[in-house]
């Protein structure tokens, strides 16, 4: 048997028409499968840059068709408001406690927390003398930060309240003002060793060894095709 020339016509237009099928269900598929949509992430301070940075590069090399809005936040209560507010999807903060049940959470990097110093303005020994140190300035931020809650710890360990306290929530700038002389505070451990190997500042002690910094979003959007993408990548 063999097509007559009638036939072969009508073979080829098949043939087409199979060829778009298969594309529109492979398209199809694809669509189905594809993320999308716009993302309102927080994140505060510099312990979650890096892992920003990180996360939007894999997210445009992955997932392309998100859109991510960064918001810069003060402090983790805030960002935490924020997240049960639905003002944010998800946010980047240090771990404020015990973790909140209301949120579903990733712990991302830690970091640990140095008292520094001015080069020469405090004797390095074996034991501080914490009644001279309350008699110094104190550079460090709000209480509803991490520094802020370990200086607080600091305080109430060695029976001080130092009498003046410049309140300041932006690290770098607690790193200039500790290495310009302008009194002791509490510095990340990356930023402490930066400024210790470049000589500026002396480290007193380690205040805390870790301090974790998590992404965290409302534990009810586990399924949200949006976070299961972002925590995909934060996970690899």
């Amino acid at each position: 048997m063999s097509l007559t020339n009638d036939g072969q016509r009508l073979l080829v237009k098949a043939e087409q028409i199979l060829s778009v099928h298969r594309e529109f269900i492979e398209e199809a598929a694809s669509i189905k499968g594809r993320v999308s949509g716009k993302l309102h992430i927080g994140a505060g301070g510099n312990a979650s840059t890096e892992i920003l940075s990180q996360l939007l590069i894999r997210l445009s090399e992955h997932f392309p068709e998100v859109e991510v809005v960064v918001h810069q936040y003060g402090t983790s209560i805030d960002i935490q408001k924020g997240i049960r507010d639905a003002r944010l999807d998800a946010g980047f903060y240090s771990e404020v406690g015990e973790t909140d049940a209301t949120f579903m959470a990733i712990e991302v990097s830690r970091f640990g927390i140095f008292l520094a110093a001015p080069v020469g303005l405090v004797p390095i020994s074996q034991s501080l003398d914490w009644s001279e140190l309350e008699k110094l300035p104190w550079i460090c931020p709000t209480s509803s930060t991490c520094c802020g809650r370990a200086a607080e710890r600091l305080f109430q360990e060695h029976g001080i309240q130092p009498k003046q306290i410049i309140s300041i929530d932006n690290e770098s700038v607690t790193q200039t003002l500790v290495a310009g002389g302008a009194g002791i505070g509490l510095l990340h451990a990356s930023s402490a060793k930066d400024t210790l190997s470049d000589g500026e500042v002396e480290l007193l002690c380690e205040v805390q060894s870790t301090v974790r910094v998590l992404f965290a979003h409302l534990s009810s959007r586990n399924r949200d095709p949006l976070l299961k993408a972002v925590s995909s990548l934060l996970c690899r």
